[in-house]
């Protein structure tokens, strides 16, 4: 295929909630999503390959099924409050961007993988923050 010179309807849907195909998991509601390395929605985790979704929508159970059989709708902008692994919770950790540990958890220490979920617009407690996922979410 050879670029466009024309003017081209490009089909635009509004992408604020995606929905993607998911493994064969439950993703509960609130969760962090991950895409594994075969282009399916699952809990997100630091894992090498997969790249960060968003926050499920809704919960979905696909655990009984297969790959692809089931849809969960997923988050792409907002900001959300989740664990902060780190623990320090600290005002310093505003701007800071943050890593994914699980479907739940975040740091802003490095990890294996350093798969970005957003960045800090808020420090909560010593033991949450509420992160941005604009423009970290595939």
């Amino acid at each position: 295929m050879t670029a466009t010179t024309t003017a081209r309807e490009a089909k635009r849907k509004d992408g604020e909630i995606i929905a993607y195909p998911m493994a064969a998991v439950k993703i509960p509601k609130g969760a962090l999503v991950n895409i594994n390395a075969a282009g399916f929605a699952t809990n997100a985790a630091d894992t090498a390959g997969e790249t960060f979704a968003g926050v499920a929508y809704e919960t979905v159970d696909n655990s009984a099924g297969s790959a692809g059989d089931l849809s969960i709708r997923v988050e792409s902008t907002g900001t959300f409050v989740f664990v902060d692994g780190g623990g320090n919770g600290a005002q310093t950790d505003v701007g800071v961007q943050f890593n994914i540990v699980d479907n739940q958890t975040i740091t802003d220490a490095a990890t294996t993988n350093s798969i970005k979920a957003g960045v800090a617009v808020e420090s909560i407690s010593s033991t949450s923050v509420r992160i941005r996922i604009n423009r970290f979410a595939s």
